[in-house]
């Protein structure tokens, strides 16, 4: 009878088979040794659970019972097509309380929204808990505006020209002097032959002026002037003053400023300008 050979005679994989072999025996021992069997413990931690359980069931239940469609209070006074169907309004009410609102009004109280919806004293009840009025915007329609008075530019004075934002003692003085100089402004665009004056600060100065009073200016024919009587215009210096009777002299009569189109100086906005003094006839 042959002697069981030793464990460090086996060969490799026969020592593997045995290892797990073992270790699934170990594994199965602890899981029947340690696995719950029902005790009153047990019991216990089950019913614990149980309640928790129910109430998860119950915030799950009453989360699902809000409906999609839940109501929320709005605003009267901007009514929309699917609020109107949720609270039983017809759409000829919310026709009527849209032209209501085009018209500067607001709805301020319930007796106006249930004159302007028809609906009776039972289903303004019913839906009461569901309007709102914004008293905010109830305050400013009600609120008069107090119109501002503004002054003649032509007639202002430097104090009067500085409480303009961004209007200090230099443009107030600078708008005084070209304003001398023109004889009075003549229309609004000759504000912006004031050097510096941005575009902000002149919208800004026509929210406090006005140009109704304008001089009453006599044309003068460009034919018959001299270089001195140009040169006496604001918008014609020694320079442009001398091209123009150059070019006057070489054509004998100007008859319009296409006559001068040779001057570089003459562009369209100077002679817009010049337009308001000068003429050739």
């Amino acid at each position: 009878m042959k002697t069981p050979p030793s464990f460090l005679n086996l060969t490799k994989t026969q020592r593997r088979g045995i290892y797990w072999t073992l270790t699934l025996f170990l594994l199965a021992h602890l899981a029947v040794t340690f696995f719950p069997k029902g005790n009153p413990n047990t019991n216990a931690t089950l019913v614990l659970d149980s309640i928790t359980q129910q109430q998860l069931n119950a915030l799950v239940a009453s989360k699902q019972a809000v409906n999609k469609d839940t109501i929320y209070p709005i605003n009267t006074n901007y009514i929309t097509d699917f609020k109107a169907y949720q609270l039983g309004i017809s759409m000829d009410a919310v026709y009527r309380i849209r032209a209501y609102r085009k018209s500067g009004k607001y709805i301020n109280s319930e007796k106006t929204f249930q004159q302007l919806t028809q609906l009776s004293e039972t289903e303004i009840a019913q839906i009461r808990p569901y309007l709102k009025w914004t008293k905010s915007i109830l305050t400013k329609t009600q609120k008069l505006k107090k119109k501002r008075i503004k002054k003649e530019l032509n007639a202002a004075i430097p104090k009067d020209l500085q409480l303009v934002y961004g209007i200090g003692e230099v443009f107030a003085n600078r708008i005084i002097s070209i304003r001398n100089q023109l004889g009075g402004f003549v229309i609004k665009d000759q504000i912006n032959d004031v050097w510096g004056l941005s575009p902000e600060t002149q919208q800004r100065l026509w929210e406090h002026f006005k140009l109704d009073s304008i001089p009453v200016i006599k044309k003068q024919n460009i034919n018959s002037l001299t270089i001195a009587q140009l040169t006496q215009n604001y918008y014609v210096n020694t320079s442009l003053a001398s091209k123009i009777v150059a070019i006057r002299t070489q054509k004998e009569h100007l008859t319009s400023w296409k006559d001068l189109i040779a001057i570089q100086q003459l562009d369209s906005v100077k002679k817009a300008r010049l337009s308001l003094y000068l003429s050739f006839e």
